[in-house]
């Protein structure tokens, strides 16, 4: 059995990242950037108004101008200006010229073609050439999830096409004689697939949207010929859920050999999620993934987004730090927990309070979970006012 830390460098030893792509920008949105972005020339690229007003020289003293012309956005004016002179010019506008400033039309009265200062003083109204940044600096990082921000930042510099992650493939497959789909009424022994619903959206967080969900009995040719049929082969993740331990119909193991992979581990020192299976083909990851629910939700928060943003080429978030602000319950055990846990941010520090628990099957207090607590093996006890390691669960915290 090996520890967290080493399941997670496992993961990262053994997955490679997907083939990148060149795609329009109308399409980037979601993807993860596989090159920088560099800034092409100066931003902004010239000297220009930012705001509605009158151009004057710098070391014009005078109070009154002669208006000898106007600016609008998209012209490109050079013009010098002579002492008591001015041009009105509108926000955007390249400026006619060097060293000059921006009155704003507010502070300024107009009369028979002059324009009379009424108040000077302030910012000079002017965002200068090369002043947000400079040719050649790196805007984006490779390996970020193009949003919204970066999408027009690419557009900014006129990046039609950008190299980003080809979208990954999941195949779910769920496994288990007692589970019925979320509609049916569940028969005395039986209970609704969660399982597949809670990947699914674990996924989407993820910006995966290809996700092929199947479910089998506790049958091994059942499952073998199930996935056969949905062509592995073009899958890039395989989930199994349910059937990773060691029981006489847990059957994840022989699937995986069956899938050509080589396991790289069968069990983790981690608290819920202790049967879990992790392999490689040489075109597939796989999981083997324990049945219960919060052990799906905490393994794919650990291990399963570690390969995932392997095969995207995107950071793997670290653990963070934050302070408990109230006193856990009775936490000893041989392994290493991680707790469902709700953070938020309170005058400008990060706090966290542990969210009760019975079970690994327990989900009725899930919905607030937007963290884990990470508590290592043989803690009794976490007290109010400690400085908790965290891991955050939701991308948007």
């Amino acid at each position: 059995m090996i520890s967290v830390t080493q399941a997670r460098k496992l993961i990262v030893q053994h997955v490679n990242p997907l083939p990148s792509q060149s795609i329009p920008l109308a399409r980037v949105h979601g993807r993860v950037l596989r090159e920088p972005l560099l800034a092409s020339e100066d931003m902004p690229p010239f000297d220009r108004s930012a705001v509605d007003g009158y151009v004057i020289r710098e070391d014009d003293s005078a109070d009154e101008f002669d208006v000898i012309g106007e600016i609008r956005a998209g012209e490109a004016i050079d013009r010098p200006l002579q002492p008591g002179q001015t041009i009105r010019i509108l926000t955007g506008a390249r400026l006619p010229a060097q060293n000059l400033s921006v009155i704003m039309q507010e502070q300024v009265e107009i009369c028979d073609g002059r324009m009379r200062i009424l108040k000077r003083g302030g910012p000079g109204n002017v965002r200068k050439k090369g002043e947000d940044a400079r040719a050649g600096e790196v805007l984006l990082e490779s390996g970020i999830t193009l949003e919204a921000i970066s999408v027009a930042l690419l557009a900014s510099v006129g990046k039609t096409f950008s190299l980003v992650s080809r979208q990954a493939k999941i195949l779910h497959l769920t496994t288990g004689d007692e589970i019925v789909p979320p509609e049916q009424t569940p028969a005395p022994g039986q209970i609704r697939n969660s399982n597949a619903s809670l990947i699914a959206s674990l996924c989407r967080e993820q910006g995966i949207e290809e996700i092929l969900h199947l479910h089998a009995q506790d049958d091994l040719k059942t499952m073998i010929d199930l996935v056969t049929q949905a062509k592995p082969e073009t899958y890039d993740l395989i989930l199994i859920s349910g059937g990773s331990g060691p029981g006489t119909y847990d059957f994840s193991a022989d699937l995986f050999r069956h899938l050509g992979a080589t396991i790289h581990f069968r069990e983790v020192n981690v608290r819920p999620g202790k049967p879990l299976i992790f392999g490689t083909s040489s075109s597939q990851v796989v999981f083997g993934l324990p049945g219960n629910v919060l052990s799906h939700f905490v393994c794919f928060q650990l291990f399963v987004r570690v390969a995932l943003d392997r095969l995207l080429g995107r950071t793997t978030p670290t653990a963070t730090r934050a302070l408990l602000v109230e006193t856990m319950g009775e936490t000893m055990n041989a392994r290493e927990t991680w707790w469902p846990a709700r953070a938020e941010w309170r005058e400008g520090r990060l706090e966290c309070r542990a969210l009760p628990w019975k079970s690994s099957g327990d989900i009725t207090r899930m919905s607030a979970a937007n963290a884990l607590i990470q508590v290592p093996a043989s803690t009794p006890r976490l007290m109010t006012g400690t400085l908790v390691d965290l891991l955050l669960t939701q991308l948007s915290f």
